[in-house]
């Protein structure tokens, strides 16, 4: 886990896309998906779940998003 990996998933987590989310970042969609993954399976929980094209944050994610925002700030 790194700083950018947490700005990722916070922007991620606030846009719920993860094209417009990647695009934002100047980063590809697949280096997204990858850091999402690896974050993900670093924590040992799923922090999104797919609702059609867009995500959702899961309740893990929910809590992990307070204690991100709070570290970035």
């Amino acid at each position: 886990m790194n700083l950018y990996h947490l700005r990722y998933f916070a922007t991620l987590a606030h846009l719920e896309h993860y094209t417009k989310a990647a695009d934002m970042l100047s980063i590809t969609q697949p280096s997204l998906s990858h850091a999402i993954s690896s974050l993900e399976k670093e924590l040992g929980v799923r922090l999104f779940e797919k609702s059609g094209r867009n995500v959702v944050l899961t309740k893990c994610g929910q809590a992990f998003l307070n204690d991100v925002e709070q570290a970035l700030q």
